[in-house]
């Protein structure tokens, strides 16, 4: 049997999902009984949604002081006000259920990525070869290692090896990164939207800032029609949050409490600034060599995104905007998901082994997770790290730099060879 003959009968499976939902599906649930039990119930950033939502709906402060969490840190409320008007809900049923509620939605929204990113791959497999692909990833993805409880003082205590550290961290954690990312694939991926594209981005970017950044990707690829709506939808959504929540949106926009975790030194922040602080460029110097590394990688993202294929274009938008931002922590790059079926799917398309060990060895780093190794952590001791130290710390940041810059030789060449 060739290996042609081997990828149509795989094929011919995935457009069956009756075939392949008996095998995934108690698969799923299995997962996501694992989860329910190691992470048990200790999601301290879903805490603090609920302290700041609970504290405005009582007539207090959002960004104020705020209870400790069940990990012993007080922390603070750093989303707009439009974002806590959201989270109302999170915050006025009981406990259980408010994270039990999150966990079905982070679901849901990880497999929506998924589907709608494996459908805009796989055309010709239609919804029922994204249903299959969708439901033997979902599991894969949020696995977790039985035997073992989460420890918040070393995290990779509770991480399987077989699952993304970004996104079993985004759940353990209680963050909405999965649902901000299923906001925007949604909004990309379908090829006719129902409603005008670029609403989703805006109201993603009114829940938090990052997700702007596709307006980036709306005018690479000159769809500036795009770019208006996602603007005009976040600034709709902002003054929402300004109707029912005045005070708090003066506050937030005017008095930045988000500025006290930028460019944070803390080992799971990974992005330029992270690495230029841990490694003691502070001040204007580390503002101007910042700025100059955000330029150059956008000069070196602009093509691809400009003129890949949309789920590529997609997810180098996002990779762009996580090492740009201020602050990216590990569980922010649950962009990792899609971008490997991407991966893999452009591997199956060009029969290219490079790309198939990119995908591998992209697999391995982020489920490796090598910041989470046994580095000095916490009290800013980051800031002590050795150059070793430094380089397997930041390892994100290292190999997403070293992909895109593989990604742009290979589109350069591509681009080259003429069309027959």
């Amino acid at each position: 049997m060739t290996a042609t003959d081997v990828s149509s009968r795989v094929l011919d499976v995935l457009r069956r999902p009756q075939r392949v939902l008996p095998v995934t599906l108690p698969l799923l649930a299995l997962v996501l009984a694992g989860l329910v039990v190691h992470t048990g119930g200790r999601h301290i950033d879903l805490e603090v949604y609920r302290f700041a939502v609970q504290a405005w709906l009582a007539g207090g402060d959002m960004y104020g002081p705020l209870p400790e969490t069940s990990g012993h840190i007080a922390l603070p409320f750093i989303y707009p006000p439009f974002a806590a008007l959201l989270m109302v809900p999170l915050a006025v049923v009981p406990w259980t259920v408010s994270w039990i509620i999150l966990l079905v939605l982070s679901t849901l929204a990880l497999g929506a990525t998924l589907y709608v990113t494996a459908r805009r791959l796989w055309p010709s497999g239609g919804a029922a070869g994204a249903i299959s692909v969708t439901s033997i990833l979902l599991p894969l993805a949020l696995a977790v290692q039985p035997g073992k409880d989460i420890d918040f003082d070393h995290p990779t205590a509770g991480l399987p090896p077989l699952a993304l550290e970004p996104v079993v961290q985004t759940i353990e954690f209680g963050q909405i990164n999965l649902v901000l990312m299923a906001l925007v694939a949604v909004d990309l991926m379908i090829r006719s939207p129902r409603w005008p594209r670029g609403i989703l981005v805006g109201v993603a970017a009114a829940i938090k800032l990052t997700p702007a950044v596709f307006v980036v990707y709306f005018l690479l690829r000159r769809d500036y029609r795009a770019a208006a709506i996602a603007t005009a939808s976040g600034v709709a959504a902002t003054l929402v949050g300004f109707a029912f929540a005045p005070a708090a949106s003066l506050r937030f926009w005017l008095d930045n409490p988000v500025s006290g975790v930028s460019a944070s030194p803390f080992f799971t922040n990974q992005t330029f600034q992270a690495v230029l602080v841990r490694a003691g460029v502070d001040g204007a110097a580390r503002t101007i060599v910042w700025v100059l590394l955000s330029l150059l990688l956008l000069v070196l993202v602009a093509p691809v995104i400009a003129k890949a294929p949309a789920p590529l274009a997609m997810v180098t938008t996002a990779g762009f905007g996580l090492l740009v931002s201020p602050t990216s922590w590990s569980h922010h790059w649950v962009w990792i998901a899609p971008a490997l079926l991407v991966a893999a799917a452009t591997a199956a398309r060009l029969r290219s082994a490079g790309w198939w060990w990119a995908t591998a060895l992209t697999a391995v780093v982020f489920v490796a997770a090598p910041h989470q190794l046994g580095l000095p952590r916490a009290n800013d001791v980051e800031l002590t790290w050795t150059p070793w130290q430094q380089v397997v710390g930041s390892t994100y940041v290292w190999f997403a730099v070293a992909l895109f810059v593989a990604l742009r030789v290979h589109w350069q060449r591509r681009s080259a060879v003429p069309a027959s």
